[in-house]
């Protein structure tokens, strides 16, 4: 029973893949071939290893259990896969290439015929045929000319990058800081920073003159200082000029560290 997760995985990881190259199992022509099951299977992994070393490395070869996961889940569906050709099994599971195979007999020998598809265009990009009166002669001709046959799919090459997709959302998102004012998020920035100093300095300035209204008076009351009759009075005056005077510098500094801040936030914008 086929794991879904396990098929989803390896659909991703295949995704991943640069190319794929789907080796079929070597079969029998008819029931006249006299081979075991371990025999098929062993002609088969030979191929798979002779492509492996003929490919270069971005390609996969998948192995028997790749493919198997890779077949549809419908049992009838498979059969019918099964019994079509090797293209048509290629393009099922999203290989871009396929290899079929299939031993016969000519007079008292064993004939090999191992072919190469490109699974989309269906094209034959190789193949080659062979006689023996043995299982190892074919062997021994799998290791000859299979990889001569997988030479023919050159390695690919890679694609120029596209980057109309980033420019577009760069001007995108340029686009949207600058909204229908053109000003831009560094313009809005700069506006907000300017009014903001002129604020903070121009409070700056008014607090300063109001302290200094404030220490004249407290001037003329030292030198005209009241009589004891009259201290009593006066001197709630004085305490609330001393406090404006208090107020008004602490004002004035926090206007003046505005000020500082703002100006810091116009130059930020132009730097960056």
């Amino acid at each position: 029973m086929k794991s879904p997760i396990l098929a989803a995985l390896f659909f991703a990881a295949i995704a991943y893949s640069a190319q794929t190259v789907a080796v079929l199992e070597i079969t029998p022509v008819d029931e006249t071939v006299e081979l075991k099951i371990a025999e098929f299977r062993h002609l088969t992994d030979e191929l798979r290893t002779r492509a492996r070393e003929a490919l270069p490395k971005e390609y996969t070869v998948l192995t028997r259990d790749n493919i198997i996961s890779l077949m549809p889940s419908d049992e009838e569906q498979a059969d019918c896969l099964a019994e079509s050709c090797a293209v048509e099994i290629g393009r099922a599971i999203g290989s871009e290439y396929v290899t079929q195979g299939f031993v016969g007999h000519f007079s008292e020998m064993f004939t090999l015929t191992v072919e190469l598809y490109e699974s989309m265009s269906g094209n034959l990009l190789g193949s080659f045929v062979t006689e023996s009166n043995s299982i190892m002669g074919l062997l021994g001709t799998i290791r000859e000319k299979a990889p001569a046959m997988f030479a023919n799919i050159k390695p690919s090459e890679p694609k120029p990058r596209d980057y109309s997709m980033a420019k577009e959302a760069a001007n995108e998102a340029t686009a949207k800081n600058e909204g229908s004012s053109g000003l831009g998020v560094r313009g809005w920035t700069r506006i907000a920073a300017y009014a903001m100093a002129a604020g903070c300095i121009g409070a700056a300035i008014y607090k300063n003159a109001k302290a200094e209204s404030y220490n004249n008076k407290l001037s003329r009351f030292d030198n005209n200082y009241p009589s004891e009759a009259e201290y009593a009075g006066w001197r709630e005056v004085y305490a609330s000029y001393a406090d404006g005077v208090k107020s008004n510098e602490r004002q004035r500094l926090a206007y003046g560290i505005g000020a500082g801040v703002s100006v810091l936030a116009v130059v930020l914008t132009f730097v960056f």
